[in-house]
């Protein structure tokens, strides 16, 4: 069951599935709803302001909340930790 779960979340953390489209901060607000990526890595920048659906790791999204704008990072809450989202690449 280990082995199930562990080989799911490497798959579907592929690097090469990062070939998303890069994100603006314009009009997103700091104590802003949003959904971002569910999965426990860091491995995919999904962001969205719809609740349906999945990320490009194919897991599904998670509510949270914007608590910081910086540069080119969304940092968002999600049941009480944060997880990072870079609007470019690193």
């Amino acid at each position: 069951m280990i082995a199930v779960v562990a080989a799911t979340l490497l798959i579907g953390c592929n690097p090469s599935r990062q070939d998303e489209k890069l994100l603006s901060s314009e009009g997103y607000q700091i104590g802003e709803t949003v959904y971002v990526c569910g999965c426990p890595m860091m491995c995919c920048n999904s962001l969205s302001r719809d609740p349906d659906g999945r990320c490009l790791c194919n897991m599904p999204l998670r509510k949270g909340t914007i608590s910081k704008i910086q540069d080119h990072i969304i940092i968002v809450t999600v049941f009480g930790r944060e997880k990072v989202i870079f609007l470019k690449n690193r």
